[in-house]
């Protein structure tokens, strides 16, 4: 073993936090609290880990090749290397997870086995970490596994709800399937090459190659809710615990696009014709998941099908940039990836307080939410007219820059993508507005139909510092959105290396 000890830190990190973690609530001592603190710290150790990572392929923009790695580095090696998309994803899974570990502090407090839902936490971003770092197939598998695992039974966690127990058996067997069907195709690209090392010298794939590459669209269009193959989603992100719907759609079905988009190219898969696919499933996506989330009575469902939409927008545009050579949409993707990690991580955080202190799922009974919690009706606007766009913030931001990445492109199926954009942005202010016009909207008695006074409720400062942090962050991704691109530009510079 051989190699930059800074790769593996971050995973050495969350590992053993994770049982340190669990022994601590074992032997010591079982509060929330506590156990939400040494979660949060085993978090913030990991990215400043990571931290050094992104100033070096910063500096080098650096060839696979030169990027820092770690493992066996020989022949037939399986090893992780640091390459700068990777390094996007796993510091929003990190930055992410740690407020999500704060935010649990209260938020959990009224469930039990808190010795299993905090190690579970940080073995999910572990093995989202590992998936977008790892070099060969075959690490990138087990990852992915670890990662699916950890998120299954999170899903399930309120296993005393049978809606929970049946979304996350849904969750289990089709996320199951993909997992099987990914083993295959690596079985494939290994008959053909003799090797699982990423990117491979290959030429032209042969036959088991192609069946391979098929295998791996179809598993990971699973795991990332591409439409078909999204049917999973709304019930395990609608049921789940509000924290870990923010972590699954903030950044866990992103992670596996990632990973299907570094093993395709790879591969050596055209980038012409991946492009050409992305652009035509996004259509799918924005299409299906903004019509759905129109007629949605539940709020969380509705953001499930939102995620859908944001994927599809995603997709967008990394394809204009493969399919007509347009690095600007590649960084425009990634932009857009942050900022949506933001918009829907604060978005289900917010959820989770008015069902916390409220009990309120539906979105009607998010009526005099402004006049109870004013700090949860302002975050989750600035969540929600984020994700609709509205200018100055994070979504205006993104949806300003794809646009501008795919009028370059110059390309008819490139504006038939945009047009569908267009659209679909607009389509989606149709349950975006109402939604907020309905948490400044006082709630009324159904027997006297008079307004109702409320007294206000005050809120845990464990949950409102991640919804202060994070609607900060919205805000700021949109007034000065130049960190953000600085952070996109080493993997938009990575993801055109690999096509050479």
């Amino acid at each position: 073993m051989t190699g930059d000890v800074w790769v593996v830190l971050p995973l050495a990190c969350l590992a053993t936090g994770a049982f340190i973690v669990y022994l601590v609530a074992r032997l010591l001592t079982s509060r929330n609290d506590l156990l939400a603190l040494v979660t949060a710290l085993v978090f913030a150790v990991a990215l400043v880990a990571l931290a050094p990572l992104f100033l070096i392929t910063r500096a080098t923009l650096s060839t696979a090749e030169g990027l820092p790695a770690w493992g066996h580095l020989g022949e037939g090696g399986a090893f992780l290397r640091a390459d700068p998309g990777g390094l996007v994803v796993a510091g929003v899974a990190l930055g992410l997870g740690l407020l999500v570990a704060l935010y649990s502090g209260r938020y959990l407090a009224l469930d039990h086995r808190y010795e299993t839902y905090y190690p579970l936490l940080l073995l999910l971003v572990a093995g989202l970490v590992g998936m977008v770092l790892a070099a060969d197939l075959f690490n990138l598998y087990v990852f992915c596994e670890l990662m699916s695992a950890a998120a299954y039974v999170l899903v399930a966690f309120r296993r005393r709800l049978a809606t929970a127990i049946e979304a996350g058996f849904k969750y289990l067997v089709m996320g199951s399937v993909g997992t099987v069907i990914i083993l295959m195709g690596i079985s494939f690209v290994y008959r053909e090459t003799g090797t699982l090392a990423l990117p491979q010298a290959m030429g032209v794939p042969g036959p088991w190659a192609r069946a391979g590459m098929g295998c791996f669209l179809v598993g990971f269009g699973i795991k990332s809710a591409i439409v078909p193959l999204h049917t999973w989603l709304p019930d395990a992100h609608g049921r789940a615990p509000s924290s870990i719907s923010a972590m699954l759609s903030g950044i866990v079905i992103q992670s596996a696009f990632y990973a299907l988009l570094k093993i395709s190219l790879g591969l050596g898969f055209p980038a012409r014709g991946l492009g050409t696919l992305l652009i035509v499933l996004s259509l799918l996506n924005m299409t299906l998941g903004n019509g759905l989330a129109l007629v949605q009575t539940h709020t969380k469902r509705l953001l499930a099908y939102s995620t859908i939409a944001q994927m599809g927008y995603i997709m967008l545009s990394v394809g204009i940039g493969l399919r007509c050579d347009v690095p600007w949409a590649i960084q425009a993707g990634f932009f857009l990836l942050l900022a949506h990690a933001a918009m829907k991580g604060l978005a289900f955080l917010c959820t989770g307080v008015c069902h916390f202190y409220c009990d309120a799922t539906r979105i009607t009974e998010l009526r005099g939410t402004a006049a109870r919690m004013p700090l949860v009706a302002v975050a989750f606007s600035v969540a929600l007219a984020g994700l609709a766009g509205v200018p100055p913030l994070a979504g205006f931001a993104a949806k300003w820059f794809v646009l501008t990445g795919g009028v370059q492109a110059a390309d008819a199926l490139g504006y038939l993508g945009l047009v569908a954009f267009v659209v679909n942005s607009l389509l989606a202010l149709g349950y975006y507005l109402p939604l907020i016009g309905t948490l400044f909207t006082r709630k009324t008695s159904e027997v006297s139909e008079t307004s109702e006074v409320l007294p206000q409720i005050r809120i845990s400062p464990w949950m409102a510092l991640p919804l202060v942090v994070l609607a900060a962050l919205v805000l700021i991704l949109g007034l000065y959105p130049r960190p953000g691109l600085a952070l996109a530009l080493p993997a938009q510079a990575f993801i055109f290396e690999m096509l050479r």
